[in-house]
């Protein structure tokens, strides 16, 4: 009887990585990821990049928030508050995914700020139109 290898180590494999579906051993599995060792690296690297970019959307938010009166009547001002209204939800749907605690705290916090910066927004357009 042929034993299946590990498509890491070669070793003998025991179970399937969900996300690249390759035959894995014990030692190459990551238990707390639940993926091999390499697809574990490679959420975590994800997992970075987005946290990154989720501080970065923080400061653009602020720096909107800090400008608005000044910056209202620029016409990319609503759809740059529409589009972090829109890459909030769907991070935020990314991170509970996939389990990505670290990416779903930052968003947390940053989703509050957007929100009201896009009510803030919305009451000086209203404001403004009467």
């Amino acid at each position: 009887m042929s034993l299946i290898q590990c498509e890491i180590c070669g070793e003998k494999a025991v179970t399937i990585c969900p996300r690249c579906y390759r035959y894995v051993c014990e030692k190459c599995f990551d238990v707390a990821m639940n993926y091999c060792v390499d697809c574990s690296r490679f959420k975590r690297e994800e997992e970075s990049d987005l946290v990154r970019s989720v501080k970065s959307m923080k400061k653009k938010v602020n720096f909107i928030r800090e400008n608005l009166d000044r910056c209202f009547n620029c016409p990319l001002l609503k759809d740059e508050i529409m589009r972090f209204l829109y890459l909030v939800k769907s991070l935020e749907a990314k991170a509970r995914l996939d389990s990505m605690e670290e990416l779903e705290n930052e968003i947390l916090s940053l989703k509050e700020d957007v929100q009201k910066l896009g009510i803030e927004y919305l009451v000086k357009f209203r404001m403004r139109s009467t």
